[in-house]
């Protein structure tokens, strides 16, 4: 369970912007970049993966670099009655998906895909159409990432 959000101050703050950017850092650079010692900056770091505020650290893969230069936002409807729990079982093993969020709004679900080409895209919207039983989907293409 994460903290109250009144139980992070102002250097933790720094620390998390800080560990977005670049989660390898060493406490050594850390702790100069928000003046605290490595051991204290460390200690912060520590608490606040117990605490659950730091849930978990990843590492960012170019799209390109493994084939897939299409990204693209699918929204998907699901058809009356269809199994949400079904649904969402077999998106989640798409390798396809990198995102995927049950909205409020037209759509039931956002999902965002990186494709192998249009080819790719098309494959995986004839599948959610067919195989997956959605009922509509609107598709958006990327052209460029602003913030991720």
């Amino acid at each position: 369970m994460a903290l109250e959000t009144g139980a992070i101050d102002t250097i933790d703050r720094r620390i998390l912007g800080i560990l977005r950017d670049d989660a390898r850092i060493s406490w050594r650079e850390l702790g100069e970049q928000v003046h605290l010692s490595p051991t204290s900056t460390a200690d912060r770091v520590r608490r606040m993966e117990r605490d659950g505020v730091i849930e978990g650290y990843g590492v960012r893969v170019d799209p390109a670099a493994l084939g897939r230069t299409v990204r693209a936002v699918v929204d998907a409807s699901l058809g009356a009655g269809d199994q949400i729990d079904e649904f969402e079982r077999r998106l989640a093993i798409r390798d396809e998906v990198t995102f995927a969020a049950y909205v409020t709004g037209t759509a039931d679900y956002s999902i965002l895909v990186e494709c192998e080409g249009a080819e790719g895209l098309d494959a995986f919207v004839r599948w959610l159409r067919a195989d997956a039983g959605v009922a509509r989907t609107e598709t958006k293409l990327l052209l460029r990432v602003v913030t991720e």
